[in-house]
């Protein structure tokens, strides 16, 4: 098993903090711990604990992939994957199915 390079983690949750314009003491009060140790994880010098990791991801609204590797999992094989296990239910789900991402793509296309 690879070990975590805390640094490069915490490097990623600066670069997504500064590009959302969120302020260090800021995103430390929405993940509820000190703006100290958040300072101490975007340096990679303190390890956090799974909860503060979600929370941060969380906050920052970004998978948990992004922080730890700096990629976003293929989102064409997530999605096959999932309409695989759709069509494997029935016909009726599927439609239902690939409305709902059509409608969430809309709406994303208008953020």
């Amino acid at each position: 098993m690879n070990k975590l390079d805390y640094k490069m983690i915490g490097e990623q949750i600066r670069y997504v903090r500064n590009q959302q314009h969120i302020s260090q003491e800021f995103l430390a009060e929405m993940c509820d711990i000190s703006p100290s140790f958040m300072g101490h994880i975007e340096r990679g010098t303190r390890k956090m604990s799974l909860e503060t990791f979600i929370a941060i991801s969380l906050a920052l609204h970004v998978s948990p992939d992004y922080l730890l590797y700096g990629q976003v999992p293929d989102p064409d094989a997530a999605v096959a994957g999932i309409i695989e296990l759709v069509k494997q239910n029935n016909e009726a789900n599927y439609e239902r199915y690939v409305s709902v991402i059509r409608a969430l793509a809309e709406i994303a296309d208008r953020l």
